[in-house]
């Protein structure tokens, strides 16, 4: 079976069938497969792409976590910013799209680490899931991992197993670990530790935590997150702080941030940074305008727009990330921002004062339609969506060009090595 790539039409999707190796194919590459299942070898190929490289993972195949290391990291950007000005086009936006904001560091450059426990050979092992599965393949070296994580990854295994520490299985209900999970200050190098543990039972933490710490000076906090029920969800709410405070604190220009376990942050703090003050330049906020920040999580955009506004109105509906957006509030000394824990689209709906700004950055889904349209009805002048999912992105602001037009679109590569990308769109009333 001869097969050519013409083009890559589509980031989210394999190329040919879903669950086939042959996603992995590049422009202009030509190849004989019988088996369009397994991994694409070197015999496979009969024109192969100049941008093609040697994977360093030996996972690479199996785990789907990473989709472009087989690529050079230029050809990685320059695909990403293709895939977004395509789906602008769809828009009939005619400017230029700006060219992809890239990452100095395109490997080693996640600060938030989360590997789950399996048993082989009767022995705890750490690794990641098998893609489209939740098989743990073991591995400790992941090549998107902070460097430091990694090391300490294979620390906690040797010494899970040292105190005879069992890897929970979800199909008998037995065994203690289920996954590990690490975030790390990009400020100060501090490390919170997380052990996601089924039940209350956590034997012979105290040495382990000890020995760990020993052997890790940057481990400045450990929690344990509490499992009563079988479930797929790496973070429950109930947890208990085995040592130190239970969080760590990042900076972004002169504002810190408390981040605790389940605090929603970005994973690549160095291109977050760039990302947000992308997001605050282009908005132009001025010092008697009033801003409304959605989906704000622990109040990084909102406090960062609140030095520039008269006033910030942030809506975040989680209720940790709420605590932790009151607590920076206090934290940086800064009162002219109002944090409301609430669903966004109740809240927009009864806003009945004036709305200068608006800022959006939902999840991968996108905004619903019901927010969509209560967004016309505010009629905020100005507008910046951050998305990680730019087809989402693309949908809504469909919606929205009925009352706006598009200004400025900036993809950021925050997610190195993957499909995905951020992008910043800046949208004004007509």
């Amino acid at each position: 079976m001869k097969i050519t790539c013409t083009k890559l039409v589509d980031l989210v999707s394999p190329i040919t069938e879903p669950k086939s190796y042959l996603k992995y194919l590049l422009p202009g590459e030509v190849v004989e497969v019988a088996d369009i299942k397994s991994p694409l070898v070197d015999h496979n190929f009969i024109v192969k792409s100049p941008h093609r490289i040697r994977v360093k993972c030996p996972i690479f195949d199996a785990c789907g976590g990473c989709d472009f290391l087989h690529v050079d990291y230029l050809e990685q950007c320059r695909l990403k910013q293709a895939h977004v000005e395509n789906l602008y086009r769809s828009l009939h936006y005619s400017r230029e799209i700006m060219p992809m904001i890239v990452n100095p560091s395109p490997l080693h450059y996640r600060h938030k680490v989360v590997l789950s426990a399996t048993t082989k050979k009767n022995k705890l092992r750490l690794g990641l899931y098998r893609e489209g599965s939740k098989d743990v393949i073991p591995f400790l070296g992941c090549l998107i991992h902070d460097k430091e994580t990694n090391l300490i990854s294979a620390s906690i295994e040797e010494l899970l197993n040292q105190y005879k520490i069992t890897a929970y299985d979800i199909d008998s209900g037995k065994g203690i670990i289920k996954h590990i999970l690490m975030r790390k200050s990009y400020h100060d190098g501090s490390i919170l530790m997380v052990f996601v543990i089924n039940g209350t039972l956590f034997p012979n933490s105290k040495p382990i935590i000890q020995e760990l710490m020993k052997r890790h000076g940057s481990i400045k906090t450990v929690v344990q997150n509490i499992h009563r029920k079988k479930t797929h969800l790496v973070l429950l709410e109930e947890e208990k702080v085995l040592y130190g405070s239970g969080y760590i604190h990042d900076q972004i220009g002169d504002l810190t941030f408390r981040l605790s376990s389940r605090s929603f942050y970005q994973v690549n703090p160095l291109q977050m940074m760039k990302l947000y003050q992308v997001a605050i330049d282009l908005l132009d906020i001025k010092l008697h305008e009033t801003v409304v920040d959605t989906y704000s999580g622990i109040g990084t955009l909102s406090l960062l727009a609140a030095k520039k506004a008269k006033h910030v109105i942030a809506i975040e509906v989680n209720k940790k990330s709420h605590e932790d957006a009151v607590f920076n509030k206090s934290l940086n000394k800064i009162n002219n921002i109002s944090f409301i824990n609430d669903d966004v689209e109740r809240v927009i709906g009864e806003l009945n004062q004036k709305v200068d700004v608006l800022l959006m950055d939902p999840t991968r889904e996108g905004a619903s339609k019901a927010f969509m349209e209560k967004v016309l009805v505010l009629k905020p002048k100005r507008i910046a969506y951050i998305s990680c999912e730019p087809k989402t992105q693309v949908r809504d602001i469909e919606f929205l060009l009925r009352d706006y037009e598009i200004k400025h679109v900036q993809p950021v590569d925050m997610f190195s090595q993957t499909r995905h990308v951020e992008s910043i769109s800046l949208l004004l009333l007509k």
